[in-house]
């Protein structure tokens, strides 16, 4: 056995609650964001009137005569938290690691990129240092792919890889 005295073994105890519970607060406060109450009225939902973290690249906009929003949620601490509306209709959206070629000609890289069921086989590169504008990026795509068809029921259903 080990030849540790109750006094330790409650101060090494009393030490790791309170680093558990720093780092729990810490954490929560690094999710909760800004508070979005600056941002136009016209663009908040009633999520986020419920304090929801605002992210700059929120858009709310007419795409060839469609409404496309996207919202990032929790930025990028938790990926597939984005949410991506055609007209009234929620798309589910799932995060995948997959390899990109691009337009250019450069060296193919493994990144992490969007897809649904609309765009399952063409995924779209997630918001990273090299872009900014993904999840509005697939809103337009989605609209092209969908021409004068609009989403289904079924099209928040979501699935995982």
């Amino acid at each position: 056995m080990t030849d540790m005295k109750r006094r330790d073994v409650l101060r090494y105890s009393a030490a790791g609650a309170v680093t558990a519970a720093t780092a729990t607060l810490a954490g929560t406060e690094a999710l909760a964001g800004p508070d979005r109450s600056d941002m136009p009225a016209d663009r908040r939902t009633d999520r986020d009137k419920k304090a929801d973290p605002w992210d700059p690249r929120d858009f709310d906009e007419l795409y060839k005569g469609r409404r496309i929003r996207g919202r990032h949620l929790l930025g990028s601490l938790l990926r597939g938290q984005d949410e991506l509306f055609v007209g009234n209709r929620k798309l589910a959206l799932t995060t995948i690691s997959t390899l990109f070629f691009p337009a250019d000609g450069s060296a193919p890289y493994v990144a992490t990129g969007y897809i649904s069921a609309i765009n399952h086989y063409d995924p779209v590169e997630i918001d990273d240092n090299r872009r900014r504008d993904g999840l509005k990026r697939l809103g337009r795509k989605i609209v092209d792919i969908l021409g004068d068809c609009e989403l289904g029921e079924e099209s928040a259903r979501t699935h995982h890889h």
